[in-house]
């Protein structure tokens, strides 16, 4: 099958461009389009709600996140509908799940991404007991949903034996686009002086926004800019109120993201947990100074890391921007265009392995499973026939 032939479905639980999984597929749909003859997101929004989400409610702990219920009728229409060749879903979820059962109904090719560790992030919540009980859950889930797929793909090599240890076969290393605004727009020129340092993401405990928090405390010499949204929202506002150096912006649109990343001169990415680290490649391709912690898996493509500054052992974020700071304003300026370009290319590198990937599952329907019978699909044969567009 040839790629501008492809038909590819995304279902995905993650808000739409309100955290990491819901802007990755925002920006690959993004990208697809035009290259492929069909790219399709459905992804729950609060401000753009899509036809196939039904009621939510808010996630425990977190009120700046909902839960998302599907309608399964105008999903399983859409399905029926479009007729992807491949239909892609982002592990555990309801809408995931949902899409997984309609496709396993009709004959259609799974991919499976695997880019979030689930188990680090039910310890650092939950606490040791719970989060056995819910890593087993979503072992088992994750398991059925390899098991049942054509195609798994994942972010970074550390969850790459991840995947293979919770059953996936031949997972496949994808990269990660970038939005075109912040490809297409010209960077501006680094500042001379590192004076500016900000912080985008969710306010929640694997951010470790207490880092951030404290070095902006601890250098009043610098200004510091928050943007974003979460359950640690409360504790960012009070420290803005006591700091002057210190400005929260809350939830910020893609268009508003490039604008802070342009006025600063360089991110921080504090995370405890954090599989790929999104924000960070687009503050590379926004021409800017990164600062990393061991945690985040960006660190672990080489060409990346060249142009990140990730701490190292023994080091605060306070000694690596003062390391940062201690080089010459060329240096920096060297250091900021080389990551711009390992940004551009690993966006490139993300496409062409996404087509490769998507190719070869949509090859794998021949080797499925028979349709499954359903009184659902019936109903819906019927209507595709009385109404020609479904």
């Amino acid at each position: 099958m040839k790629t501008k032939d492809l038909r590819v479905l995304f279902v995905v639980d993650a808000m739409k461009g309100r955290n990491g999984v819901g802007a990755y597929f925002q920006d690959l749909v993004a990208h697809l389009d035009g290259v492929v003859a069909r790219a399709e997101l459905v992804s729950p929004s609060l401000e753009d709600p899509h036809p196939c989400q039904g009621l939510s409610m808010p996630i425990p702990g977190d009120p700046t996140q909902r839960l998302f219920l599907p309608k399964m009728r105008e999903l399983t229409a859409l399905v029926w509908e479009m007729k992807p060749h491949v239909i892609v879903i982002p592990g555990p979820g309801i809408f995931s799940l949902g899409a997984f059962w309609v496709a396993r109904k009709l004959g259609i090719p799974v991919c499976v991404t695997f880019q979030t560790d689930y188990d680090s992030l039910v310890r650092l919540y939950w606490g040791p007991r719970l989060a056995r009980l819910a890593g087993g859950l979503l072992n088992w889930v994750n398991r059925t949903l390899f098991q049942g797929s054509s195609a798994v793909a994942t972010i970074c090599e550390s969850l790459i034996a991840d995947a293979r240890a919770a059953g996936a076969r031949h997972p496949q290393l994808v990269g990660t686009p970038l939005g075109p605004e912040f490809v297409e727009r010209p960077p501006l020129p680094l500042a001379e002086k590192l004076d500016s340092v900000l912080y985008v993401g969710r306010l929640a405990a694997e951010k470790n926004i207490e880092r951030f928090l404290a070095l902006a405390a601890q250098r009043p010499d610098c200004r510091f800019t928050v943007a974003g949204d979460g359950p640690l929202r409360e504790k960012v506002e009070e420290q803005a109120r006591r700091l002057p150096n210190l400005t929260f912006l809350g939830w910020c649109s893609r268009a508003q993201v490039v604008e802070q990343l342009d006025a600063a001169q360089v991110l921080v990415l504090p995370s405890v947990v954090e599989a790929f680290g999104t924000v960070a490649l687009e503050a590379m391709a926004r021409q800017r100074l990164v600062i990393t912690t061991p945690a985040c898996g960006i660190n672990q493509w080489p060409e990346l890391a060249r142009g990140l500054a990730i701490m190292e052992e023994g080091e605060s974020l306070g000694d690596t921007l003062a390391r940062l700071q201690a080089q010459s304003p060329a240096q920096r300026r060297e250091r900021a265009e080389q990551a711009r370009h390992a940004a551009l290319t690993m966006n490139q590198r993300a496409m062409d392995t996404w087509l490769q990937v998507l190719g070869h599952c949509a090859r794998q329907a021949p080797l499925l499973p028979k349709r499954w019978p359903s009184p659902t699909l019936a109903v819906l044969r019927r209507l595709s026939t009385a109404r020609p567009e479904l």
